[in-house]
């Protein structure tokens, strides 16, 4: 059969924003970009960017150089090109309270932090192995397929954050259809630089751009271990790690830290933790944290217990302002902890049991050394750099997520879902554990939408960036949302209001968003919420207890840290997420 030109039957809207996405229904489309010469979409005679690309369904996006009004579509193949069908693009919207703008990603969400380069863009990757780029204005600047510059149709890009250098040069895992791992980098106009290649391989940590500007990567393969390479592509060293990282089943890909090896010294080691074997091959599974130092030493590796968690992805390791290094995990007899670790030895330094003890989330800090963590989902809590108590409030919706602290240690921004679940932002203030506002997100594609990855914070603090996974989507059409928010603006006035439990227990207030995919959420002041959180908690110490530094038992059997339903633990695996989400009934003093 000879092979026809491209026909377009139907695109999913003949009207689409200025970052917009449209999906192409039609014919003979035949391979991608990247698989084919001479495949392309034309807006208005404008090449433009694709990412999902099969023989019957096309997603184009609007890019920036594609002029405002009405216009046609089309698509090319090498067969010929497609008759043009109407489209008419349209100026984003505006702002919306704090919400400047919002983007679809074409894979069924972002499942990491994005990046931001110096002059304001912002780098996005999502499920599928699409790169995004969009300018501080929300308008698409080019679309890397990584799977298929690799000459792969189909991958993942769940392989690690977005990397993005001082010359904006950007790095980011791809997994393709396949058993090896690739590490792209791209020019700051989106181009392809190299693909390092590693062979059965998975991410680790990382990327991540080290002090001196070098990427950092630490991969599982037979070769693998931490790397170090130059934006050039050289590899400047490899450590396979002791114990080696030959194999990796939980709490991979996380962001990998740097921070000093003494008080007030310059950025000189890096850490990562992760669970080495695969508990489902009969492997052991001891989870480690490890420090290196830029030369390519490992300066420990320190057994932690447990790192998985009951729900959300936990072995994140962070560094504090004195250079400590800290990190959440699990184990016998105290449950769920926050642990800090001198940055010389790995040697534990104090450890935090909350009451109630399950999952502890990431922490941040602010200048003075203070902790901020969540815990049990429901559970706000500053600590100061002894690992003392300072305050704690509850939170009606749960966290999976955890605190993302601004630049200037004010505003802590935390994902929140309540029982629907149906997905929030919510603000506090740093200082006194008082909400400020939230975002409710609209239910989009018929189901809901939650936060997928901690914010990101701009270097001035002003703006942060939010992505959201949208669950239970029909498979014929998933996608994600990449939101901008504007920290600083003010609400706008004159909103409705709804019950919401400030920081004091008091009812304030909020504004509910539309419930259709074309609306945007809108931001919702919390009034009446002028207090402080709880003092002291009502048994130990405050919370802080010496850390032994040697080898620990094995952990077993990982628990939630709080009392079951029916006191064996199997109450608590057979309970409905909002209940766990709730603060347990039982309070259990601080070790």
């Amino acid at each position: 059969m000879l092979a026809a030109p491209p026909h377009i039957n139907s695109l999913s809207s003949a009207f689409v924003v200025h970052n917009g996405r449209v999906r192409i229904a039609g014919t003979d489309f035949g391979k991608a970009p990247g698989l084919v010469a001479g495949a392309s979409v034309e807006i208005g005679g404008v090449p433009v960017a694709t990412a999902r690309w099969a023989e019957t369904a096309i997603s184009a996006y609007v890019t920036a150089d594609v002029p405002l009004g009405d216009t046609t579509i089309r698509v090319i193949t090498s067969e010929g090109a497609s008759e043009a069908a109407p489209l008419t693009i349209e100026p984003l919207p505006p702002a919306d309270g704090r919400i400047a703008w919002r983007f679809q990603v074409d894979g069924m969400g972002i499942q990491h932090r994005s990046g931001i380069g110096p002059d304001g863009t912002v780098i996005a990757v999502d499920a599928l192995g699409f790169v995004y780029a969009l300018g501080h204005d929300g308008l698409l600047r080019w679309i890397h397929d990584g799977p298929r510059r690799a000459g792969h149709e189909h991958g993942s890009g769940s392989e690690g954050p977005v990397a993005v250098g001082a010359d904006g040069s950007s790095y980011v895992g791809i997994q393709p259809l396949g058993p090896d791992l690739h590490l792209h980098a791209l020019a700051p106009d989106g181009s392809l630089k190299w693909i390092l290649n590693e062979p059965w391989a998975h991410t680790v940590s990382g990327p991540a751009i080290g002090p001196e500007g070098d990427v950092y990567w630490a991969v599982t393969a037979a070769g693998g271990g931490l790397q170090r390479i130059k934006p050039s592509g050289e590899l400047v060293w490899d450590h396979a790690g002791q114990p080696k990282l030959d194999a990796s089943f939980y709490e991979r890909s996380h962001e990998l830290v740097f921070g000093p090896s003494r008080p007030n010294g310059p950025l000189d080691q890096a850490y990562f933790a992760v669970t080495l074997g695969d508990l489902y091959q009969g492997m052991p599974t001891p989870p480690f944290l490890f420090g290196f130092d830029l030369d390519g030493q490992q300066r420990f590796a320190t057994y932690v217990q447990s790192l998985s968690g009951s729900f959300g992805p936990r072995g994140q390791a962070a560094v504090g302002p004195d250079g400590r290094v800290y990190l959440s995990s699990w184990g016998l007899p105290e449950g769920w902890g926050l642990h800090a670790y001198e940055p010389g030895g790995g040697s534990r330094v104090w450890s935090y049991y909350p009451d109630p003890g399950n999952v502890v989330s990431t922490p941040e800090f602010d200048a003075d050394g203070n902790v901020y963590v969540m815990h049990d989902g429901a559970y706000l809590t500053s600590l100061d750099a002894a690992g003392s108590l300072r305050w704690e409030i509850g939170m009606e919706p749960g966290s999976r997520l955890g605190p993302s602290l601004s630049p200037d240690g004010g505003t802590l921004l935390i994902d929140g879902m309540d029982s629907a679940p149906d997905g929030e932002l919510d603000a506090y203030d740093a200082a006194t554990g008082t909400q400020l506002w939230k975002i409710p997100f609209p239910i989009e594609n018929g189901t809901y939408q939650m936060p997928s990855a901690r914010a990101r914070f701009t270097a001035d603090g002003t703006r942060a960036y939010v992505s959201t996974v949208i669950g239970g989507q029909p498979e014929e059409d998933v996608y994600g949302w990449l939101y901008a928010i504007d920290v600083e603006e003010a609400p706008h006035p004159g909103e409705t209001t709804g019950g919401e439990e400030s920081a004091t227990g008091e009812t304030a207030t909020s504004t509910s968003a539309g419930e259709t995919s074309g609306e945007m959420p809108t931001t919702s002041p919390v009034e009446g919420s002028t207090g402080t959180g709880t003092g002291e908690d009502d048994g130990g110490d405050g919370g802080s207890s010496a850390g032994e530094t040697g080898a620990e038992a094995d952990p077993g059997a990982e628990g939630c840290g709080c009392r079951s339903m029916n006191g064996s633990g199997a109450g608590w695996l057979l309970a409905p997420l909002w209940w766990k989400l709730r603060r347990c009934s039982r309070r259990r003093p601080n070790r």
